[in-house]
């Protein structure tokens, strides 16, 4: 059984009881995208690896029916962390509102600005709070001369 269609990931930057969400559909050409990420994904005898697009951030685990779970690294020397996915639908799947509130990074690995804005989020208007270069991070200065 592949992963294709939506899904919700949880994840926790350092394994607290503290997970972020955000929901993801996977197609089957071995792609993802949702909550404003996008990257590939491989499945193979249960195993599951991903690899955002947007970050450095990249899963590894085990899937299993309509649930799997595992681990993730940014590879920076932050801690890594735990996740677990399940199909939208599915038991505990059916809330998809995307949010990384109280994680040190978003789910692509991706840590906050000085304003505790991630990379790409919009504001209240729809605005972005930044520009990003093609790996997803940062570009300092971007903000400045915007009102």
């Amino acid at each position: 059984m592949t992963i294709s269609g939506p899904w919700v990931l949880h994840f926790s930057w350092g394994c607290t009881d503290d997970y972020g969400r955000v929901g993801l559909v996977f197609t089957p050409d071995g792609t993802f995208s949702g909550g404003g990420f996008s990257g590939d994904w491989r499945q193979q005898d249960g195993t599951l690896l991903l690899r955002f697009a947007d970050g450095p951030a990249q899963y590894g685990g085990t899937v299993t029916g309509s649930a799997g779970a595992g681990a993730m690294s940014s590879f920076d020397g932050s801690p890594g962390g735990c996740w677990y996915l399940v199909r939208q639908g599915a038991a505990g799947g059916a809330d998809t509102a995307d949010s990384s509130a109280g994680q040190p990074a978003d789910a692509a690995g991706r840590k906050p600005d000085a304003a505790g804005r991630s990379p790409g989020e919009l504001d209240a208007v729809g605005t972005s709070s930044g520009e990003l270069d093609a790996a997803g991070n940062r570009i300092p200065g971007a903000e400045e001369g915007r009102s």
